[in-house]
């Protein structure tokens, strides 16, 4: 149903039963893909749903579709807010991930992530005058709500824990960044303009999202889905070799196997898509926690969600243990990284 759902095949889903459908249901929504497979079934004459769920359904992806209408609006007001202060900015993921989709109100969109030039001591300084904010990270403010909606205010898109290989990315940011920011687009519905990354900067970046969400806590089917219209976007062999050797020197290759495995599984991505040759025990072992993590790992039953901060810590390095097999370079540094963090943020209170 999925792969159907977004263009991968064009072969329909056959008639199934009314508890299968509701164990799609279930799937979709702990992976938040309710809008993509009902815009798969709108284009099934016949599925077997029945007419309750299909109800259902049908409101809650009227629900997301109004939801990504106010969101259009509210990135580019926020856009022209920090404009009007003299500061160039890019929405990260999120509603410039919706231009990839085959209609673009069916994906389901989460806070605001917007990137704004100047550096950390200037950005936070305007974003604690402008908003009401709270959890200072390495890359991120929390900024609180703006008409409503969650935002994160960036100063770095994203990091890494090996700090050899974070040193590395932020400097690729940097080099990068001029051409983010005057990456404009028009929203749907004349909602505004704003500015985007390049499809090149998000094959590195929405890599780098999905293994940061990975090693932290999981990630979902939603991340792979936005990745996947990413890749279509296609790209030239002279890309494919440069963007390649980034990803070995960024430490990201490995990461990137795995992912290409999955795509090239799950939604039977052409090999003319692949960044990088897929690896099958890497990509199976990632498909494994996608599956059981569910969307940020919100419903991951083998971990306690919640806790003290040293709850948490405890979890964290228990994960790093578990994940070294596969991936030993950022677990490894993680807690490392964690206790520059701590410093960094007494630094930033």
């Amino acid at each position: 149903m999925l792969r159907f759902s977004v263009g991968a095949s064009e072969e329909m889903p056959s008639r199934l039963s009314s508890s299968e459908w509701r164990s799609i249901y279930e799937k979709a929504q702990q992976q938040s893909l309710l809008g993509l497979i009902f815009y798969g079934i709108e284009r099934c004459p016949s599925v077997g749903i029945e007419q309750r769920l299909l109800l259902r359904w049908y409101v809650l992806s009227e629900r997301i579709r109004k939801n990504n209408e106010r969101k259009n609006e509210t990135v580019a007001e926020l856009t022209a807010r920090f404009k009007e202060q003299g500061f160039r900015t890019c929405i990260l993921k999120g509603q410039g991930n919706t231009l990839n989709y085959p209609a673009p109100y069916i994906r389901s969109s989460g806070d605001i992530d917007i990137w704004v030039e100047g550096g950390t001591e200037k950005v936070l300084k305007f974003a604690r005058k402008e908003f009401t904010c709270s959890k200072v990270c390495y890359h991120h403010v929390d900024a609180g709500t703006f008409q409503g909606v969650d935002v994160e205010v960036h100063y770095r898109p994203s990091f890494m824990s090996n700090l050899i290989h974070n040193r590395r990315i932020q400097r690729w940011f940097d080099e990068m960044k001029d051409e983010q920011f005057m990456h404009e687009v028009n929203l749907p519905n004349e909602a505004g303009t704003i500015s985007i990354p390049t499809h090149a900067f998000n094959r590195i970046y929405q890599l780098l999202h999905i293994y940061n969400h990975l090693l932290q806590e999981g990630i979902g089917l939603r991340q792979i889905v936005d990745y996947y219209y990413v890749l279509k976007q296609g790209f030239t062999a002279e890309e494919q070799a440069k963007e390649t050797r980034l990803l070995k020197h960024l430490g990201l290759y490995k990461i990137a196997t795995a992912v290409m495995y999955v795509l090239k599984e799950m939604l039977l991505l052409e090999d003319t898509y692949l960044l990088v040759p897929p690896d099958e025990r890497l990509g199976l072992f990632v498909l494994d926690e996608i599956m059981q993590a569910g969307n940020f790992g919100h419903y991951d039953q083998r971990v306690e969600h919640g806790g003290s901060q040293w709850d948490r810590n405890i979890r964290r390095l228990m994960r790093d243990i578990r994940l070294m097999r596969y991936f030993p370079s950022e677990c490894l540094w993680e807690p490392i990284f964690r206790w520059y963090h701590f410093f960094w943020r007494q630094t930033h209170k």
